[in-house]
């Protein structure tokens, strides 16, 4: 078995790297071990697997075959080990997480800093994408647990555990007009560039009711600057006469009041930013992401949200 899984790695590396050479030192080996690997896989199948070009060695039409079954039998033994080392303990394997940019900077970020402070040698990938691009994810268990706005179109063997955050804010600049109006509408902020992540199709269709737009979601959203990474849309909001939104009524640790304003609209002062937390529902929830979603709702706690 063990030797058999070698092969598929040596079937990759060839693949990869098209040259018997560069694939041999990718894997530790000398390019003579390499070569008797993929022979000996050729005999046993009896076809020929790669074949040499004036371009360097390309998979044969036998070779692609053993190189799909690789990686999808790779990538399944790679998937049990992490899904092995999560049960375990949480001082070992990794936890794939799904957010959305608006979460991850206030929810997930402190989660996982108070969670690797007690086990440092826990390891994480953070992937920030919407809900639409992430379901899919979650269901391959390419992703362990998504944190993020609500969601839509929910897949029935998903679970999710709701809470309740304050009202959309509005963030501008220090010196913003905005910030001289006595009270501050969504009509007002409609003028002036907003600089946003990927926004919920809830959002904006609950946005199309209010003002009674013919306009569709996705034609919304065009109306919209679109930037996911935050520390981007603060740099422009403070330069400039963008503003932004938030779904917290507090400012970010890394922002000043000095330099920015926070501005409450009245069209939403009754409106809460719903969230939820997603998993799998016939998984066994692993000991490490347990833990990770035990930090998240403490930090929602601390935010004041309800769950």
């Amino acid at each position: 078995m063990a030797e058999s899984l070698r092969q598929l790695r040596h079937v990759l590396a060839l693949c990869e790297h098209r040259n018997y050479r560069r694939a041999a030192e990718s894997l530790g080996l000398t390019q003579s071990a390499l070569s008797v690997s993929i022979r000996r896989l050729e005999d046993d199948y009896g076809v020929a697997l790669f074949e040499r070009g004036q371009s360097g060695v390309h998979a044969t039409e036998f070779g692609e075959i053993i190189a799909r079954t690789a990686r999808t039998t790779l990538g399944n033994i790679d998937q049990a080990r992490r899904e092995v080392d999560l049960l375990s303990n949480l001082n070992s394997g990794r936890v794939v997480i799904g957010s959305d940019p608006w979460m991850a900077d206030r929810i997930v970020a402190p989660a996982l800093a108070r969670l690797l402070r007690k086990y440092p040698k826990l390891r994480f990938r953070l992937r920030t994408h919407g809900w639409d691009e992430l379901q899919e994810d979650l269901l391959a268990r390419n992703v362990d647990v998504y944190v993020g706005s609500r969601l839509e179109n929910v897949h029935s063997g998903i679970h999710t555990q709701s809470f309740a955050l304050s009202s959309p804010v509005i963030i501008c600049r220090r010196e913003h007009p905005l910030t001289r109006l006595p009270a501050l509408h969504i009509a007002d902020v409609l003028p002036y560039p907003l600089v946003v992540p990927k926004l919920p199709g809830w959002y904006l269709d609950w946005l199309g009711e209010q003002y009674s737009t013919t306009h569709s979601s996705e034609e919304l959203h065009d109306l919209f600057l679109r930037a996911d990474d935050l520390t981007v849309i603060r740099q422009i909001v403070r330069e400039t006469d963008a503003v932004t939104a938030s779904l917290f009524n507090t400012f970010p640790p890394d922002l000043s009041s000095a330099d920015f304003s926070m501005l409450h609209i009245a069209d939403l002062s009754h409106i809460a930013s719903p969230g939820v937390i997603a998993t799998l529902s016939d998984r066994p929830v692993p000991v490490a992401l347990q833990g990770f979603i035990d930090e998240v709702l403490l930090q929602i706690e601390s935010l004041g949200a309800m769950t």
